[in-house]
């Protein structure tokens, strides 16, 4: 089987731009200290140089590395609240979640998705598209408003090769009595198997990829079953 498919969105700042950012700061400021040095050293003693100018840029350096320090405490705290949060969710293993994604990865088992239609649709199409947006299966969806369930097991239209180990993605597309498009929202239902703390947020493995904390809708009954496709 593939390594798992990662839904988690890539971190904005990576954890170590505080020890980067005062290692910068450092070589500025020793590269200052060389400038004002030789400034000193080679100043006419007729008209000796403005301290008031360097002593500005003294100030701001010393700004500049008070907010760093900031930051590189903040990160520290950050990481530390990840880890306590990894460490409550540990609760959640075992869980069925409704994970609010219309993608999941296909590993060979089926993948159940949920779709809910805010008003009766007088058509309804579902299909399964690949990363490219290219529908490799489809069929009639309900028509009736309120939450149903699609499981797919990988099956592809007629002519189709097998299912590939890799992302895909629900969408249906649904239109109401006088031809108007309704909108769905999508989701997907399975288990939770682990935690991950290497992304910038606490994030949870499952058989369909690895998933945001943030993005789970709620969680299931393990008892809850779904319908075939």
């Amino acid at each position: 089987m593939a390594d798992l498919i990662s839904f988690v969105p890539p971190p904005t700042a990576t954890p170590s731009s505080g020890a980067a950012s005062a290692a910068s700061l450092s070589s500025n400021f020793d590269t200052f200290l060389t400038i004002l040095t030789a400034q000193i050293q080679n100043q006419d003693p007729l008209e000796p140089m403005d301290s008031t100018q360097f002593t500005d840029q003294l100030v701001q350096f010393s700004g500049v590395e008070q907010q760093i320090r900031v930051n590189t405490q903040l990160e520290t705290l950050i990481t530390a609240t990840n880890s306590s949060a990894g460490a409550s969710l540990s609760g959640y293993l075992g869980q069925v979640a409704e994970i609010d994604s219309a993608g999941a990865q296909f590993t060979g088992e089926p993948v159940q998705w949920r779709y809910e239609l805010p008003s009766d649709a007088s058509s309804a199409t579902v299909t399964v598209t690949d990363a490219a947006g290219k529908v490799l299966y489809s069929k009639a969806g309900k028509l009736t408003a309120g939450s149903h369930e699609f499981t797919w097991n990988g099956e592809l239209n007629k002519g189709g090769t097998a299912a590939l180990d890799q992302p895909y993605w629900i969408s249906v597309v649904a239109e109401d009595a006088n031809k108007q498009a309704i909108t769905p929202s999508h989701s997907l239902v399975t288990n939770i198997t682990g935690v991950d703390l290497s992304y910038g947020e606490p994030a949870l493995t499952t058989p369909a990829g690895v998933f945001a904390f943030s993005d789970i809708k709620r969680l299931m009954n393990n008892n809850t079953t779904a319908a075939t496709n």
